[in-house]
């Protein structure tokens, strides 16, 4: 079980990236007691994507070096499964998040991880519906 471990979103990990406070503060502490960041491999492929769009070479280097101390958790069967469900789920409820939304709260909810994220209104009607535990590092 992953008790207390966090998958930190896209909007997070570029906060890190940029050093942003109050986040770079949490994710010291954080570094500090649990030694390594984990995220989605949807996260992975966002930061990637982002910065070959705008050329942002330097940034896709501080963003691969973070990747020493990060884990990537890649998508396999429950995964599907669960955002499988969760799309169902919302849909019949006439909510939909998006794809990238569905599919990073269902790696969270498989894995036990604590989603750490400043668009809490992206993840709110999942949290409504599932146990989706949302944590957001901006706020103090």
């Amino acid at each position: 079980m992953t008790a207390g471990l966090c998958l930190i979103d896209t909007d997070i990990l570029s906060y890190i990236l940029k050093d942003i406070e109050p986040v770079c503060s949490h994710c010291r502490k954080y570094i500090k007691d649990k030694g390594r960041f984990t995220i989605s491999a949807l996260t992975y492929y966002e930061c990637i994507r982002g910065y070959h769009a705008v050329g942002a070479t330097k940034r896709l280097e501080v963003f691969k070096s973070l990747l020493d101390i990060t884990d990537v958790i890649y998508p396999n069967q429950e995964i599907f499964e669960k955002a499988a469900e969760l799309y169902g789920v919302l849909r019949k409820k006439g909510i939909l998040p998006g794809e990238f939304d569905i599919l990073i709260a269902a790696t969270a909810i498989v894995g036990g991880f604590i989603l750490v994220t400043n668009n809490e209104k992206h993840y709110k009607s999942i949290s409504n519906y599932f146990p989706l535990k949302i944590k957001n590092w901006m706020k103090s």
